[in-house]
């Protein structure tokens, strides 16, 4: 029996065609000219530098290695202007190829690759070879540093891209030498010897950051910064209200009410008001004419939120302002986190809480509760507009009584100026009027409102507030009159009012309820929260909260029944207000807290 021949495996096809096409190029391949002898290398003198002698042998056997002089403009322009030590730190690997070209591998490779011949140049950056620069680019000031942030950057130091770029180089230049030859390589150098794992630092000297330029993320922070300053016109601030957004309402809020405060105290236009979460500008009337308002949010929006956040906490710094007041800021309150110490070492930050709410779920959520203990120890002080939040803050926190002198209670004034609305005339053939406003959501028990409306039907309710949705329409009882947003309060027709009527489920002191008070309009509201200071038993009609709809009928059908009596009621509501909330309190409270000098004790 013969013995069974061996396997034999056969090549995949796409091998098999490669190697017969090989085949195919050497045959047609001319034969090699003879070569010639090889000039012997020049002797390139070792110039040390503090990478140390392997390395200096190693650049001198590479110089020694390029072609001489003569033979080609365009590699002679290379080579004149190629910076050896450079190239070999960006590829290591070519350090054990003593017999390379450096210059030639660059124009055959390294261009493609992307390898920079030179600090000075970046083959990613510029479009065109790098002979083109040297030729004609440099001369007409065309860009091609690494520094991606010369164009972006150079408009904020009043120069011409290209004098940024010579000025870059300049520092470039003089921090390699620093380190190649200098007193800051010397120490590198000994501290390798130290800790040997030093060494492989040196290829990071092929990419050297000189901040801001070399950073992208860092340019366009700077940038930011400079357009937001540009927006605040280049100057320091007293104060600083970093808020969220231009806040819903034509009324002050708190804000506000701070802002005209203080204006009596230093000029309007020590004042900025910085808007961090949504792009906006307050209603006409917030601030006082002069008040300097910065869109940070749209301003900061090309930024990563760490980005933004370190951005906003630069800024802050940059207005040497004596107190920074923190509205509902997400972005300040992030920026908190990571910079709330660092902040606190030079500026005194207050942050202004209000109440909390409520989800579906019925777990309650606000900035109080996620911040409060977070921030408090970096706060020079917190800020409420109640009592009552005041008293559950430090319930919740078991506040001592030296921390609850840290929590101040800022009792927003009362307008004097805003007009007792004249009563409507008797007619035995008007409807009555009930007027309702506020966002069409959970905290204004908008059901409870419709219901209220159903059990009246002889009574008109007139229903301001956020956009009406179809789904939302085609719930309303007959008798309520959607009537959208108002700009101001003033806008509203309340000579036409017979009543008011406030159902929130929770709340602090509501700027309408005290706009309100203001008019003589009787008022039916919820005593929940810091409504309790508005809504007192002689001069409101107060609903406790676990009372349902009925209760709030009996209090409207009461003061439709004697409207005389009713107002006479409401406008003591208005007296004792006038007395209790003074803009003069207000304002004098306000520059205590805000304007007093720094002190441990406020810390």
């Amino acid at each position: 029996m013969q013995p069974a021949e061996p396997h034999r495996r056969s090549l995949p096809r796409r091998v098999a065609s490669r190697l017969r096409r090989e085949l195919r190029n050497r045959r047609a391949r001319p034969a090699p000219a003879p070569s010639r002898p090889r000039a012997p290398l020049p002797d390139v003198p070792v110039e040390p530098t503090f990478l140390g002698p392997v390395m200096d042998q190693r650049v001198a056997v590479a110089r020694a290695h390029l072609r001489p002089r003569g033979e080609d403009a365009d590699y002679d322009l290379v080579r004149d202007n190629f910076d050896v030590i450079h190239y070999l730190l960006q590829d290591p690997r070519l350090a054990e190829v003593p017999s390379v070209d450096l210059v030639q591998h660059y124009l055959d490779e390294g261009a493609a690759q992307r390898k920079s011949p030179h600090p000075d140049f970046s083959t990613a950056a510029y479009p065109r070879p790098y002979v083109a620069w040297l030729r004609s680019g440099r001369e007409a000031g065309e860009l091609a540093d690494p520094a991606p942030g010369i164009r972006e950057l150079a408009p904020l130091l009043g120069m011409e891209p290209r004098e940024v770029a010579e000025r870059i180089r300049e520092r470039r230049d003089d921090m390699l030498r620093r380190l190649r030859t200098g007193g800051l390589g010397e120490m590198f150098a000994k501290a390798a010897e130290i800790e040997p794992l030093l060494g492989e630092a040196w290829v990071e000297t092929t990419r050297p950051r000189l901040l801001p330029f070399s950073h992208p993320p860092v340019v366009k922070e700077v940038a930011a910064l400079y357009r937001a300053q540009k927006a605040a016109s280049f100057r320091r601030a007293r104060v600083v209200f970093v808020i969220n957004r231009g806040r819903w309402g034509g009324g002050r809020r708190m804000e506000g009410h701070l802002a005209h405060a203080l204006a009596h105290h230093v000029a309007p236009d020590e004042i900025v008001v910085l808007y961090t979460d949504e792009s906006s500008a307050a209603p006409a009337g917030r601030y006082p004419d002069g008040v300097r308002e910065v869109d940070f949010a749209e301003i900061s929006s090309g930024l990563r939120p760490e980005e933004a956040q370190h951005g906003l906490v630069m800024l802050l710094r940059t207005f040497r302002a004596d107190a920074i007041v923190n509205v509902n800021s997400r972005m300040m309150y992030h920026a908190l986190r990571t910079y709330g110490h660092a902040l606190a070492a030079s500026e005194r930050v207050f942050h202004v809480y209000f109440c909390n709410e409520q989800v579906a779920t019925g777990a309650w959520r606000g900035w109080s509760l996620r911040y409060f203990y977070r921030t408090y120890d970096t706060a020079a002080g917190i800020i409420t507009d109640s009592d009552h939040l005041a008293r559950e803050l430090a319930a919740r926190h078991r506040a001592t009584t030296r921390q609850q002198e840290r929590v101040h209670v800022f009792r927003a004034p009362v307008d004097p100026g805003i007009p007792l609305a004249e009563p409507p005339a008797v007619d035995p053939g008007r409807r009555p009027q009930v007027f309702w406003a506020g966002r069409w959501d959970r905290q204004k028990r908008v059901d409870d409102f419709f219901e209220i409306a159903r059990r009246l039907p002889h009574v008109d309710f007139r229903m301001w507030g956020e956009t009406v949705m179809g789904s939302e329409r085609r719930l309303l009882p007959d008798n309520v009159v959607p009537r959208g947003r108002y700009g101001h309060f003033s806008e509203l027709p309340l000579d036409e009012a017979d009543v008011w009527l406030y159902t929130s489920a929770w709340d602090g002191v509501p700027s309408l309820l005290l706009e309100v008070s203001m008019t003589g309009v009787p008022i039916v509201g919820t005593r929940v929260g810091g409504t309790e200071e508005i809504l007192v038993d002689d001069g409101a009609w107060p609903i406790e909260l676990d009372e349902g709809p009925e209760a709030y009928v009996r209090a409207i059908r009461e003061v439709l029944d004697d409207p005389r009596a009713a107002r006479e009621r409401a406008r003591g509501l208005r007296e004792r207000l006038l007395r209790e909330r003074t803009p003069e309190a207000f304002a004098s409270y306000a520059v205590e807290v805000l304007l007093r000098e720094q002190s441990g004790e406020t810390r």
